[in-house]
């Protein structure tokens, strides 16, 4: 089974979560602010919305086209929702973009765990490579 890059990045990054690796790391562009929107609790089986808003800048000489990605996984690592959102040319210009999510919450009451992946990308040639991530754990409480 062929599992692409994106996949094993997400997969390798929780692991690495797992196991207290730093959860930071940045190449081109520097994320300065993240904030998280979700709300503390929730019904069973509820639709929810979340949303990440992330600021940064990326450096002036770069040329690269970029956007940002929210996965957001389960404790189990399964992927619940995913959305981008284009950052564009930043050429050492402050961006800021919002990036909304729906999952829906489990049927039964009890804590809830998810994981927030942000993930920055950059256009480099013909590909695409992930230029920094950022995972943020959250509990909602359900019920």
């Amino acid at each position: 089974m062929l599992v692409n890059k994106v996949e094993t990045a997400a997969i390798l990054l929780i692991l690495a979560v797992a196991v207290g690796v730093p959860q930071v790391f940045a190449t081109f562009c520097q994320v300065n602010n993240l904030t998280y929107d979700y709300p503390q609790q929730v019904t069973p089986g509820q639709g929810v919305s979340t949303a990440v808003r992330i600021s940064g800048v990326c450096a002036p000489d770069d040329a690269d086209y970029y956007s940002v990605r929210v996965d957001i996984h389960d404790q189990s690592g399964q992927v619940l929702s995913v959305n981008s959102v284009p950052i564009g040319y930043s050429q050492g210009q402050n961006w800021t973009v919002t990036v909304p999510n729906q999952v829906i919450a489990p049927n039964n009451a009890g804590s809830w765990e998810i994981l927030f992946a942000v993930y920055v990308f950059a256009a480099v040639g013909s590909g695409t490579v992930i230029d920094s991530v950022t995972i943020n754990p959250v509990t909602i409480q359900v019920g």
